[in-house]
């Protein structure tokens, strides 16, 4: 699999093993880029950047995980709170959502109770699925103290949840030491997980598990492989 993004020489081309590291000197660039994939994130669209699998285009929508804020990872958000729902849903037998279906009706007419005392012509809506029911439920993920947890929580979701997405992390070499960002790559590798850390400015030399591309500030690109 491999990103090609449109204004630059070089493809982003996953490989076994590692993870890709774009880091931009040119400020210009680094915005332009990150907005396009922040596009694709919540528009599902971007002119200027194309997936492919092999020689086949694939569709971009759904695709890019954007994290640019490390304070807060929306884990209570809508996208995480469907996908749940749906992994739930699969995962639950026939004996449990049974279960709960036969609990559920049993508060449905306790409810009804009370509804019939009230002086107004209401009616509770007794159509009920295990669906309905897992969406209606407040579930919430419950997020780590430390960021290198929070990091390893997320590629946990997005192997668990099986979203196929490819994670970006925006300028996370400011929070994390080499030691960290390593355990990060040997996670990610270890669980299948493909991410992409883009920063606004070069580190210099590769860490292990890296492959870097460095675009200086006059938008020279240079490519170095991690031995």
């Amino acid at each position: 699999m491999r990103i090609n993004i449109e204004y630059l020489e070089n493809d982003i081309e996953f490989i076994d093993g590692y993870v890709n590291v774009i880091e931009i000197e040119n400020k210009k660039y680094f915005y332009r880029i990150i907005n396009d994939f922040y596009k694709i994130n919540n528009d599902g669209i971007s002119d200027n950047i194309k997936l492919f699998n092999n020689i086949n285009e694939v569709n971009v929508s759904n695709k890019f995980n954007i994290i640019l804020n490390y304070f807060d990872f929306e884990f209570d958000s809508k996208k995480y709170s469907n996908d749940i729902a749906k992994y739930l849903i699969q995962e639950i037998d026939d004996s449990d959502k049974s279960n709960i279906i036969n609990q559920y009706n049993l508060l449905i007419k306790k409810v009804n109770k009370v509804v019939s005392k009230v002086d107004l012509p209401l009616l509770i809506n007794n159509t009920i699925d295990i669906n309905t029911i897992i969406k209606n439920i407040k579930i919430e993920i419950d997020q780590k103290e430390e960021l290198l947890d929070n990091l390893f929580l997320i590629i946990d979701l997005e192997k668990t949840l099986s979203t196929n997405r490819i994670l970006i992390f925006v300028n996370l070499k400011q929070y994390l030491n080499k030691v960290e960002l390593e355990e990060l790559y040997k996670y990610s590798i270890y669980n299948n997980i493909k991410i992409v850390l883009i920063d606004a400015q070069c580190y210099g030399g590769t860490l292990n598990y890296e492959n870097k591309l460095i675009i200086d500030s006059n938008l020279d690109e240079l490519v170095i492989k991690c031995n």
